[in-house]
């Protein structure tokens, strides 16, 4: 649901955030997990719901976004996730596709691969979100992986991308 331009977080919370009065917390975890005040949410819908919902305000808040229902969220990590993959063609014809965990698939933009955390993220939603790679997805992208001169490549697209460790 990620709609332009940025959502922003209505006048009523941004007062009681900052006269430091408490809201209720709803917390992303580094693994993917929802939590409400530090209790999970169990109910599949309310999990698929958020998972739609992600968004981020111009001034980088990340945000449950819904028609005009905006509310602010704690991501410990990345708030989308990639899910799968799949790659079309050969060479500099390939393409990849990413799965997501908001539902959506898109075209991996190569030049946003990072490696930190020990895992692979992009940049995702026009570059407005970061994605970390869940584990086999991260493993078939890897298997690409070659080494030259002590510097690690991935052979994607028809190009070697260097990866950096962001650590």
């Amino acid at each position: 649901m990620m709609t332009e331009p940025y959502p922003e977080i209505p006048e009523e919370i941004q007062k009681l955030l900052s006269r430091g009065e408490a809201i209720d917390e709803i917390r992303l975890d580094k693994d993917g997990a929802w939590l409400h005040n530090g209790q999970p949410f169990t109910n599949r819908k309310i999990i698929e719901f958020f998972n739609r919902s992600i968004d981020i305000t111009s001034d980088g808040t990340h945000v449950i976004q819904y028609d005009n229902y905006v509310y602010p969220i704690v991501v410990e990590d990345a708030p989308l996730f990639v899910t799968g993959v799949w790659k079309k063609g050969f060479g500099r014809w390939e393409k990849i596709h990413l799965n997501l965990s908001n539902g959506t698939m898109e075209l991996l933009d190569i030049y946003t691969l990072q490696f930190r955390n020990k895992t692979l993220y992009c940049r995702v939603c026009g570059g407005r979100l970061t994605a970390k790679f869940r584990n086999s997805p991260f493993f078939h992208i890897m298997e690409r992986l070659d080494e030259s001169e002590g510097n690690y490549y991935l052979s994607l697209c028809g190009e070697k991308i260097l990866i950096e460790n962001q650590d």
